[in-house]
């Protein structure tokens, strides 16, 4: 892929990084690293952490007070302890210019985004195994940045075939809290795995949040595997992309089933009315009838009734409310 239609991405390899090695640890440093007037900034790793080793991806941004136009770095801030073999947990914090909530680092008011740097530290286990890094990703929001107004696009008809999942089939006790694991799981067998839902989403579980859906968590799974994975501010333009590209896409949507709902976009025939809620989309249909989207609603009932249809301009509502959140993954060229 073309890292030209990545507006909202910047990709490091840890070839780029510094590498400063410690007695217990390695300290890999990014280069400061421009973005003018951000407003949130979300990080993904790919890594191997290989027995009870691990990483903390640490941020700091460059920012701008708005009022007395003062530049000054704000304090490093956490993505929290993160590997596939230990109790992993975000860390949410926050400093007088920045905060992080579970995957999201956001500018405080009265202050704008101008600059970041990372640093991922690299624990090793007791055995000395240290984690491979093979690459991180910066995805950053802007105002209006994926606006639809005036926006020239042209939508083509394709399906990608995507392995049905419903996570209302799964284990009971945690059902209802699983779309993300679920659609990510739909994601990775379409890619050859055949992997558990409830094992796809133990290997996300974020212990500090206590929930399923750490977006971070999510892809870095996926990248512990070998797969190339990312969180993306989206839109229209990276919709069309990956669609055209055959690969389908996991994305963070709020709607509504009840039309007499304004709190939410309504979507008709949708599942349920969620605040927050990750479906796969997996195709495009344009005809007659209009323009829809073709999804993958974990929150369907049972498998046969996960494949679903929404309207396009309803979708793009749904998603818009979640800044145009999305995963993306695919093999390693």
């Amino acid at each position: 892929m073309s890292n030209k239609y990545l507006n909202s991405m910047i990709f490091i390899n840890k070839k780029k990084l510094k590498v400063i090695k410690e007695e217990n640890n390695e300290i890999y440093l990014s280069k400061v690293i421009k973005i003018d007037d951000f407003k949130k900034i979300i990080v993904s790793w790919n890594a191997v952490t290989p027995l009870n080793s691990y990483i903390v991806v640490q941020a700091r941004v460059f920012v701008q007070n708005k009022k007395d136009k003062k530049k000054k770095w704000s304090e490093w801030m956490s993505w929290g302890k993160w590997g596939t073999n230990i109790k992993r947990g975000s860390e949410s914090s926050k400093c007088d210019e920045v905060r992080i909530d579970v995957d999201t680092l956001s500018i405080n008011e009265g202050y704008s985004g101008k600059a970041i740097e990372l640093k991922i530290i690299s624990y090793y286990d007791n055995k000395g195994f240290a984690a491979d890094i093979r690459e991180v990703a910066i995805t950053y929001y802007k105002e209006n940045n994926n606006d639809l107004k005036n926006k020239k696009y042209e939508l083509i008809n394709k399906l990608i075939e995507t392995p049905c999942i419903s996570q209302m089939k799964r284990n009971e006790k945690i059902a209802h809290k699983i779309c993300s694991p679920t659609s990510l799981t739909m994601l990775l067998n379409r890619l050859g795995e055949n992997l558990k839902v409830e094992d796809v989403a133990y290997s996300c579980f974020d212990y500090n949040y206590n929930e399923f859906g750490n977006w971070t968590y999510n892809v870095a799974y996926a990248g512990s595997l070998g797969y190339k994975a990312y969180v993306e501010y989206g839109g229209i333009d990276s919709l069309i992309r990956e669609i055209s590209n055959g690969n389908p896409i996991e994305v963070s949507v709020k709607y509504t089933n009840d039309i007499n709902n304004k709190e939410y976009p309504y979507i008709e025939n949708a599942p349920l009315t969620t605040s927050g809620h990750l479906i796969v989309v997996c195709g495009i249909e344009v005809s007659n009838n209009g323009k829809w989207v073709i999804v993958n609603d974990p929150a369907g009932k049972d498998d046969e009734s996960v494949r679903l249809k929404y309207k396009f301009e309803d979708f793009m509502k749904a998603w818009q409310r979640s800044n145009y959140i999305m995963y993306v993954i695919y093999k390693q060229d």
